[in-house]
């Protein structure tokens, strides 16, 4: 057999071993998943069989309910129940490995690094019923559980979702790392995020399909962030209004990889209101902007937000305002800022430009006190994707430009960074 033909062997017996490794099912079990195949628009599913279109039903071999799909490994069996479990590995790096918030910090000296950054395990599916999905989302680097929610869909674009999750407040928060275009997501995302917390939430949709079709979140979260309990004093409101002008909504992940023929877009605005010990969330959990202590404050926050996908051509942006006041002592601080994020498939444009190969760039603006002088912050970045499938796995370059002003002085700093991200 010729060496050529080996490869799809080889790179399935990677893989089986790879997951093996990650999930505890030996390889032997999992060398029973078949690889899903996707139709093409228009084939007929029978097709695919060597015997032909003519095949008996009573005739087809029993169906494994394991097998190996897009997702990862998948549990398809007899009825509502409808699982799958994936693994995500990410490799960065990068020459500035920290995340700075004020000049002082670029004046540091970091090593360059080359690490595994992300390494999650996650699955899902529907549970028992079609109306109950499940999810959830460990991170082993931290280690941490990120995810675990259920969300009841009740009908007529109406869903209910308890557990903990990524609040559907902003669209960069909202995209998966793995969908991003570039290797991190905005300067403005440390100062604005809500991030995950633990909470209950009504979601819907309205005049689906039409020219006011909007999609809506109303959630009530811990205000204690990922990980955290609940508190007497602490609780925050979010309310999210997404026009989708063309019928249909944008789905959270960046780039346009499918090449949309017509434009495809969202105009949203979102607000978050109420009570909470910290300044700040992340994934790591509740913390504090610079200045601030473990306290109750008022927090306040304000969202305006477009994004648009249209024959490889992407746009996304934001606009925050956060406003923070210590419920003690009075003291308020307003912060303002976003960002906007371009990317393009040039290939759409120019023949000669390879069709893997997505070109991206973002411009991330904070003001982090309103009424303080000169403390502008900037990033400048300009990247590059090379997909050898969609988001599930690719190589991103990226080359980042930060200056912050500060009444101290100014600093800059240069930073380099690529990164593979692999789903299995």
């Amino acid at each position: 057999m010729r060496a050529a033909e080996n490869r799809p062997m080889f790179k399935r017996f990677v893989m089986l071993l790879l997951i093996s490794g990650l999930s505890g099912i030996s390889p032997l079990a999992l060398a029973q998943l078949a690889p899903t195949q996707e139709a093409k628009p228009g084939d007929d599913a029978v097709a695919l069989d060597e015997e032909g279109p003519h095949r008996e039903a009573d005739d087809l071999p029993d169906q494994s309910p394991w097998r190996y799909g897009k997702k990862g490994v998948e549990f398809d069996p007899e009825g509502p129940t409808a699982l799958w479990l994936g693994f995500r590995l990410q490799t960065r790096l990068d020459t500035f490995p920290t995340s700075p918030v004020a000049a002082q910090d670029l004046r540091l000296d970091a090593d360059t690094e080359l690490e595994l950054n992300r390494a999650r395990i996650k699955g899902g599916g529907t549970l028992f019923f079609d109306w109950l999905d499940v999810y959830f989302e460990y991170d082993q680097q931290i280690p941490a559980l990120l995810d675990l929610r259920t969300t009841l869909k009740l009908g007529h674009g109406l869903a209910l979702r308890l557990g903990q999750w990524k609040s559907d407040f902003n669209r960069e928060r909202i995209d998966s790392s793995g969908n991003m275009q570039l290797v991190e997501r905005s300067l403005s995302n440390y100062w604005f995020a809500i991030d995950r917390q633990p909470g209950i939430a009504l979601s819907g949709r309205l005049a689906k399909g039409s020219g006011a079709d909007a999609s809506w979140w109303l959630e009530y979260l811990s205000g204690m962030g990922r990980g955290g309990g609940t508190e007497s004093d602490s609780g925050l409101w979010m309310a999210r209004y997404q026009w989708n002008p063309q019928g249909q909504p944008l789905p959270f992940s960046q780039g346009d990889l499918v090449r949309r023929q017509t434009p495809l877009g969202s105009i949203a605005v979102a607000v978050v209101d109420g009570k909470t010990p910290y300044t700040r969330f992340a994934g790591s959990g509740g913390g504090q902007l610079p200045g601030w202590d473990y306290a109750a404050h008022d927090l306040r926050q304000y969202l305006f937000e477009t994004a648009v996908h249209y024959r490889g051509l992407s746009w996304q942006q934001e606009y925050h305002v956060k406003k923070l006041r210590d419920r003690s002592t009075g003291r308020a601080r307003t912060y303002r800022g976003g960002y906007v994020q371009v990317g393009s498939f040039l290939s759409e444009w120019f023949n000669a430009i390879p069709p893997e190969l997505e070109f991206a760039g973002r411009l991330s603006l904070v003001d982090p006190d309103e009424g303080g002088g000169d403390d502008l912050q900037r990033e400048f970045t300009l990247g590059a994707n090379w997909f050898f499938n969609g988001h599930r796995n690719k190589l991103t370059v990226e080359y980042a430009w930060l200056r912050f002003d500060s009444a101290a002085g100014s600093a800059d700093k240069n930073r380099f960074r690529l990164q593979w991200e692999v789903s299995l």
